[in-house]
C-alpha cells in the first residue's frame, strides 16, 4: 500500500513539473512572437514533448493561457501594498507606486508588448482584473490622503497615467529614459491629487 501511494505521489509530482515545463516553453515563445501566432506544435518541439502531450495538459487556448501567465507571474515583483500605504503623504505614496508598477511593467513587457488582450478574450478578462485591482489601490491611497470623498475621477486618470500602454510609450515610442518617465509619471499623479484636492475644498466652501 505504501509502496503504491509513493508511485502515485510520484507521478503526481512528473506530471506537475511536465505542466511546468511545458507552460514555460509556451511562455517564452509567447513572449517572442506572441500568442496567436505560437501555435502547439512549437510548443511541443520547445518543450521537448509530443503534441498530444501539449494537448493532453493544456486541451485550449484557454488553459494555456492561464498556465502560462500563473507561470510568468509567479515570477513578477511584487506591489509594495503596505508600504505604499503607509507613505507620509500623496506624493510619496505616488513616487512609490510609480516606481513598483514601472518594475511590474518590466517584467511583463515582453508579453504585453503584444497587446494581445485587445483581441484574445481570456487576456482582455486578465487586464480588467488587473486594472480593477490597481483601481481599488488607488482609491484606498486617495482616501487616506485626501479624505473619503468622491475620487472616483482621480482614480481613473491615476490608473491611466500608470497603465502599461502609457508607459510604454513614453520609454519605447518617445525613448523618455526609465526616470524621466518615472518622474513625469509622478508629476501627473501628484497634479491629479491636487486637483481633486482643489474641486473638493472648493465644493466644500459653496455648500457652507
Amino acid at each position: 500500500m505504501a509502496t503504491r501511494a509513493y508511485n502515485s505521489a510520484l507521478r503526481l509530482r512528473k506530471q506537475e513539473e511536465l505542466k511546468a515545463r511545458i507552460a514555460a516553453a509556451a511562455a517564452a515563445l509567447h513572449a517572442e512572437k506572441g500568442a496567436n501566432a505560437t501555435s502547439y506544435a512549437d510548443i511541443a518541439a520547445a518543450a521537448g514533448v509530443s503534441l498530444p502531450t501539449v494537448y493532453a495538459h493544456f486541451p485550449t487556448q484557454r488553459a494555456l493561457l492561464e498556465g502560462c501567465t500563473q507561470h510568468v507571474a509567479a515570477k513578477a515583483p511584487d506591489l509594495p501594498v503596505e508600504a505604499v500605504l503607509a507613505a507620509a503623504d500623496v506624493g510619496a505614496a505616488a513616487q512609490l507606486l510609480t516606481h513598483a508598477i514601472e518594475q511590474r511593467h518590466l517584467h511583463f513587457e515582453p508579453w504585453l508588448a503584444w497587446r494581445e488582450d485587445r483581441v484574445i478574450p481570456f487576456l482582455a478578462e486578465l487586464s480588467g482584473e488587473v486594472r480593477n485591482e490597481l483601481a481599488g489601490l488607488i482609491t484606498r491611497i486617495l482616501r487616506r490622503h485626501l479624505g473619503a470623498g468622491d475620487h472616483r475621477e482621480v482614480v481613473a486618470a491615476w490608473e491611466c497615467v500608470l497603465s502599461f500602454d502609457f508607459w510604454h510609450r513614453l520609454v519605447r515610442t518617445h525613448r523618455l529614459s526609465r526616470p524621466a518617465a518615472r518622474r513625469l509619471m509622478c508629476q501627473c499623479l501628484r497634479a491629479l491629487a491636487e486637483q481633486s484636492t482643489f474641486s473638493t475644498d472648493r465644493t466644500s466652501r459653496r455648500k457652507s
